[in-house]
């Protein structure tokens, strides 16, 4: 099989519940994101713009915010042996998030991955309040018009065939990319909803199964 790049989204798609929500919901202003998010679903409001309103009333300290992660949402079932799998078969394993560095590396770290290549933003949390640093992700994309993870991702491929795992609205326009494509809960209904192809899962292991399986058919 020829060597493959593993780009796979952080929030609820390695991990079982969004951090983002999870610190919000700890954090901040419960239920902001009910709100936010049929603006966000219509394009009225970026994903930056909404989540510089979801983390404007964010405080906490960074250990808070760590603890709080730790506790409510654990890495989907599976990743660990992905990671394992495809480094035994030459294959690249990247996250890219919109998510936070911090709460990345704390993540990975825990479960034995901190050696992974991460893309994404970062939050310096405090007391006071959360500021939000945004990632330098290259001229706005000619498709959906942001600073998107097609950048990370153009940046990153060395001739491999991308496979691209995901589960939300920041991964509608890079999945377009994927030569394989996996998705879960709003990114799957937004694929099935314009019959754009891709692969379910519940778990790593079914995204594991999957690849072993093309693998062996290609061999």
């Amino acid at each position: 099989m020829r060597a493959l790049l593993i780009a796979c989204d952080f929030d609820g798609t390695i991990t079982r519940r969004d951090t983002l929500h999870v610190i919000v919901e700890a954090f901040g202003t419960r239920d902001v994101w009910t709100a936010l998010e049929p603006r966000l679903r219509a394009g009225e409001i970026t994903i930056e713009e909404a989540m510089e309103q979801e983390f404007r009333g964010v405080r906490a300290t960074r250990e808070q915010v760590l603890e709080a992660v730790r506790e409510r949402a654990p890495i989907r079932a599976g990743f660990a042996e992905l990671v394992a799998w495809s480094e035994a078969a030459g294959h690249r394993v990247v996250v890219v998030s919109n998510g936070f560095r911090t709460v990345i590396d704390e993540v990975l770290g825990e479960a034995g991955l901190g050696r992974l290549d991460v893309a994404s933003h970062e939050a310096i949390f405090s007391p006071d309040g959360t500021r939000l640093v945004w990632s330098e992700r290259g001229e706005r994309c000619g498709l959906c018009g942001r600073r998107c993870k097609r950048y990370e991702i153009e940046r990153r491929l060395r001739g491999e065939r991308l496979v691209y795992l995901g589960d939300g609205i920041s991964d509608r326009c890079v999945i377009g990319m994927a030569d394989i494509a996996f998705a879960r809960d709003g990114l799957a209904e937004h694929l099935r909803e314009r019959d754009v192809p891709f692969l379910p899962f519940e778990d790593f292991h079914d995204v594991r199964r999957a690849l072993e399986s093309m693998a062996r058919d290609a061999a």
